[in-house]
């Protein structure tokens, strides 16, 4: 899958990007946010510069993950885009003066990932930080997965403590999780 993705020319990445947010921004949970988080890509991951800057002219509060002091979850602080610095995985994330934004005011967070599935599965780089971060949410955070078309597979492996996404948004289409997943999980999101 990590090959796929690195497959992609640069441009190609881009224009899908590019679709890929416009497809988020046209999302009734976009519209409601005000705080959204973001992740700071890396590698061939969707870009979500464009997303920061919508966010920004619409109003929104834009929030970047950083690795919290202790355990695998992530605290989520506030900074410009151009502020983001190489942390202790290489990913860019706010720096150390950044303020913390308690996870209780994320309206709606973005997340990468290696592959996805219609039902909310997501394959992660196996490190759990994700997982442990939107465990810690609240369940009114509408939680979204951001990934080219050639991501989405049929299923994922799924573990116990694996978090399901609300969404998965690619350049061609809006995958929701199943109702049936969602209300399994007791929160009735729709």
């Amino acid at each position: 899958m990590l090959a796929g993705r690195a497959r992609l020319p640069p441009h190609e990445r881009a224009l899908a990007s590019r679709a890929i947010a416009e497809r988020l921004e046209s999302l009734p949970a976009w519209h409601s946010a005000s705080t959204v988080a973001l992740y700071a890509s890396m590698g061939a991951e969707v870009e979500t510069a464009d997303l920061a800057r919508r966010a920004i002219l619409a109003g929104k509060r834009v929030v970047w993950p950083r690795l919290a002091t202790s355990g695998p979850a992530m605290e989520f602080a506030e900074c410009a885009a151009a502020d983001l610095a190489a942390g202790a995985t290489r990913a860019l994330e706010p720096p150390a003066t950044a303020p913390v934004v308690p996870g209780r005011e994320v309206d709606l967070v973005a997340v990468p990932g290696i592959a996805f599935d219609t039902r909310g599965g997501r394959l992660g780089r196996g490190r759990g930080h994700y997982d442990a971060t939107l465990a810690r949410l609240p369940r009114s955070a509408f939680r979204v997965g951001l990934a080219f078309e050639s991501q989405i597979v049929p299923a994922v492996p799924c573990e116990p403590h694996d978090e399901r996404l609300d969404a998965v948004v690619t350049e061609a289409r809006v995958l929701l999780a199943s109702v049936e997943l969602r209300d399994a999980r007791g929160d009735g999101r729709g």
